[in-house]
């Protein structure tokens, strides 16, 4: 199921790629970073990918997502980890610990074929 949060995403993404990659290059592969409150789910961003892409000069690349994850927080014995779930309860028992985690989305890089001279 294509959700409408992440086909806005794949377009701007597309754009972004479009205007930073050099004229007439082949783009190969792009590298994104999004963090855990961005809400994106990378299945559903990949198909979005695919089909904003399809039949432009970015068809065929293959968008790579490096989906940050949660950071946790026990607000009762101070201990500090990472999760690919926010709401998970601490090896000391709390069972609320606090879950943070970064908005960022972030053009990480763009890999493009050189031609042969």
């Amino acid at each position: 199921m294509l959700r409408v949060h992440e086909f806005s995403i794949a377009e701007g993404l597309a754009a972004q790629v479009l205007a930073n990659a050099p004229a007439g290059a082949h783009v190969r592969d792009v590298e994104i970073r999004i963090g855990a409150l961005r809400g994106l789910e990378p299945e559903a961003l990949l198909m979005c990918w695919d089909s904003v892409t399809f039949g432009t000069p970015l068809a065929g690349a293959t968008l790579q997502i490096d989906q940050r994850p949660w950071s946790i927080r026990c607000s009762q014995c101070g201990r500090e980890w990472t999760s690919p779930v926010p709401f998970v309860s601490c090896q000391c028992g709390n069972a609320t610990p606090v879950p943070s985690g970064g908005d960022e989305l972030d053009l990480v890089a763009i890999s493009i074929d050189e031609e042969e001279t």
